[in-house]
């Protein structure tokens, strides 16, 4: 008899040991909060995170994000490297627009705020180290010179 109560409470512990490695992973994820500069008047927020291993950007994003205001926070982001990729729908058509030559019309930012002067960096020209306590990245929104 003495040893169903053991056998017991071995399961029980390791249900709850199971218990603490989940909760302890989830407490290991912190949030990325995003300050973005150079917004117009209007116009919603377009967020896409992508690993930032590669050379170029994967479809689809692990994470999308849309909001108001200047203020954009990923919640709950597990610790590594990350870009992100940010633009301004200035007319509400859900998209980033772009002209005759591939150069988009609305603002546009990255991660580590690189130089658009050769066009769309790539992932690892805007990567970010992103552990287990929170992060906080300042994004600036570039607005094209002439709408062509």
């Amino acid at each position: 008899m003495p040893q169903r109560p053991i056998q017991t409470v071995k399961k029980a512990g390791s249900a709850t040991g199971l218990l603490l490695l989940l909760v302890s992973s989830w407490a290991q994820a912190g949030d990325v909060l995003v300050k973005v500069e150079g917004i117009q008047a209007s116009g919603t927020l377009h967020l896409a995170l992508v690993a930032a291993a590669g050379s170029t950007w994967p479809e689809p994003p692990l994470r999308l994000l849309q909001g108001e205001g200047n203020l954009l926070r990923l919640s709950a982001l597990p610790p590594g490297r990350y870009a992100i990729q940010l633009f301004q729908d200035s007319n509400g058509n859900g998209r980033l627009d772009h002209g005759r030559r591939g150069i988009p019309l609305e603002p546009v930012g990255f991660s580590a705020n690189p130089s658009l002067l050769n066009g769309k960096p790539e992932p690892r020209d805007c990567l970010f180290e992103h552990g287990t306590a929170d992060t906080q990245l300042r994004i600036r929104l570039q607005s094209p010179k002439a709408k062509r």
